[in-house]
């Protein structure tokens, strides 16, 4: 119950970031001038200092006692309770175990119900790290090989390159935030000075750059389906005209929304971190290009399955053949089309309450964290390309190496100088002549 989460509920409230920053200035204020006009509790003796904690507003306490006070005015969800300390026999407020800080009881403070329980937010947190944190990995392995092989140089996959970087950039930016989160409400311990980094540059331009990875992610996933139905409707097509088009389509348009988003909330909404949407309208401009890109990859899915299908019966398969073949490549779609995220794409979240929130949360994070993985998996380790070049790799190191062992393990048959020049018997001289063929 600590600064984080009193934090916390405030950035959640309906009034605004600078008005509460505005009434905590006002709070500190009058604490100070009360500080200064209050004589000292005794003249004498043992008592605990007033003190102001960046929370509360301390007075002298008598030895022994509880110190409470009432909730600090300037929360904006709470109207009634109290704030606890305790002050020892030896008059120095008592800490916290472990701890330097001195213990103080919020509970008072905190709206029941109002914030999801801590043990769901952390199950979340594991779940979307350890997804992140192994998508991570297994992509920059995969865009290493990719790379690492001239043969696999194709279209197709600088596509599947350029995938790979976003899920990479995604994870990547991911990791900023929380990071940053973290240091802010764990390391810094002032709330004068978590307010003042909420407004800094440093902490919007991490968020900025979250929406502008996130959302290049979902416009790679819209390219690769582009590309894929190319391939089948298309008979004959530019591949290097319209990778550039890709190009623009996949890194320059959520860079339009993006910065458009950081425009207006600059404009009109310039309060805090710019990690709280209090005006939904603002969002839109990043969620809205999303949602397309989404629902446009689900139509370009359902139509490449329709057109699997058609070949499939044009090839005058049994039916159990196309079904084994067409549930392969709808599995090996839907990760690459990110088609999954249809299905929680239009619940909003100020609509989501309750245990619908936390199941769509549950299906975005783990889903969106571990798509890298699969996408790795699918279109580089398990890929056929992939393998044939391994396997031509592994031959070609195979023989190399068992050359130089052939080498190294024939030593020259020398033959005997003497021999040639000296005029011996004719058997002496047979022997040279069979020597000079086998040395040469």
């Amino acid at each position: 119950m600590g600064i984080g989460l009193s934090i916390d509920n405030i950035l959640s409230s309906e009034r605004s970031f600078s008005k509460v920053k505005e009434n905590w200035e006002q709070y500190q204020l009058q604490c100070l001038k009360y500080f200064h006009e209050t004589p000292p509790l005794l003249s004498e003796g043992k008592f605990c200092n007033r003190t102001f904690d960046d929370y509360i507003c301390w007075p002298d306490g008598l030895p022994g006692t509880y110190v409470n006070m009432s909730c600090p005015w300037y929360l904006p969800t709470v109207k009634t309770g109290q704030v606890y300390r305790f002050c020892t026999f030896e008059g120095t407020w008592l800490l916290e175990e472990n701890s330097t800080k001195p213990w103080r009881n919020t509970s008072e403070c905190v709206i029941a119900g109002k914030d999801p329980p801590r043990e769901r937010l952390l199950f979340l947190s594991v779940i979307y790290t350890t997804g992140y944190a192994l998508s991570f990995s297994a992509l920059v392995i995969a865009t290493g090989i990719l790379l690492g092989f001239r043969h696999l140089h194709c279209t197709r996959n600088y596509i599947h390159l350029n995938l790979f970087c976003s899920f990479i950039l995604r994870a990547v930016s991911v990791f900023i935030k929380d990071s940053v989160l973290t240091w802010m409400y764990s390391t810094t311990t002032q709330w004068e000075k978590i307010l003042s980094y909420q407004e800094s540059l440093s902490c919007r331009l991490v968020f900025v750059m979250m929406h502008y990875c996130v959302t290049a992610n979902y416009y790679w996933l819209l390219v690769e389906g582009m590309y894929l139905y190319t391939l089948l409707v298309l008979s004959v097509f530019s591949e290097q005209r319209i990778f550039r088009l890709y190009l623009c389509i996949g890194w320059g348009v959520p860079m339009l929304f993006v910065v458009l988003w950081g425009i207006v909330k600059y404009l009109y909404e310039d309060e805090g971190c710019w990690n709280k949407n209090h005006n939904m309208n603002y969002w839109l401009i990043i969620r809205l290009p999303i949602l397309i890109a989404i629902g446009v990859n689900f139509l370009i899915f359902i139509r490449i399955i329709c057109i699997i299908i058609s070949k499939l019966q044009a090839n005058l398969m049994c039916k159990t053949d196309i079904k084994c073949r067409l549930a392969k490549s709808t599995l090996t779609l839907i990760p690459l089309l990110g088609t999954h995220e249809i299905i929680f794409a239009f619940v909003t979240d100020e609509h989501a309450k309750g245990m619908l929130r936390f199941m769509k949360l549950f299906f975005e994070l783990s889903s969106s964290s571990f798509q890298g993985l699969l996408v790795a998996v699918l279109y580089c380790f398990v890929n056929n390309e992939v393998r044939t070049e391994f396997q031509k790799s592994w031959e070609r190191w195979r023989l190399e190496h068992l050359y130089v062992q052939r080498d190294s393990s024939t030593k020259p048959f020398k033959c005997p100088a003497n021999s040639i020049s000296s005029g011996g018997t004719l058997g002496s001289t047979v022997y040279a002549a069979t020597c000079q063929a086998t040395c040469s």
